[in-house]
């Protein structure tokens, strides 16, 4: 059993119906092809993998996925790409700049433990800061 962390940097295949996913991971090994079905993940995420690496007869090695746990970004360059990569709606890259810039490795706490200190970042209402916590909230809820 394999156990790889990283980002996942590009979704190749999502099957909406079932979960199955195709992802490039990128860890600090390098970019791993990962396989399996996973509940909602977004390009940006940080995962932990575990799995066995299998052959594709057209596609090569692959990580095929036994269990996967999303992880906190740990430095403030990962925590504005997640924020910024598209898995928090309505938080691009520019607000999430902003918010890291204002609080810096404490960004996760604050959105988890007072939300509503958001709305001190330039572009971030009280509704806005509310939304993003709670979206927050149900992506770690998706990847119990």
């Amino acid at each position: 059993m394999e156990i790889v962390t990283g980002y996942v940097e590009h979704i190749v295949f999502r099957n909406e119906e079932n979960g199955y996913t195709v992802f490039q991971l990128e860890s600090e090994a390098g970019e791993v092809t990962c396989v399996g079905t996973l509940n909602f993940i977004s390009e940006g995420e940080r995962l932990e993998i575990k799995g066995d690496y299998v052959n594709h007869n057209i596609y090569g090695s692959q990580l095929k996925i036994s269990s996967y746990e999303m992880k906190e970004p740990e430095d403030l360059i990962s925590i504005e790409r997640y924020l910024g990569s598209g898995a928090i709606k309505g938080v691009g890259a520019t607000l999430a700049g902003r918010i890291v810039r204002k609080f810096k490795t404490d960004t996760f706490r604050i959105i988890e433990e007072e939300p509503e200190r958001l709305a001190e970042v330039n572009g971030i209402s009280e509704r806005k800061a509310r939304e993003i916590a709670l979206q927050v909230d149900e992506k770690k809820e998706c990847a119990k």
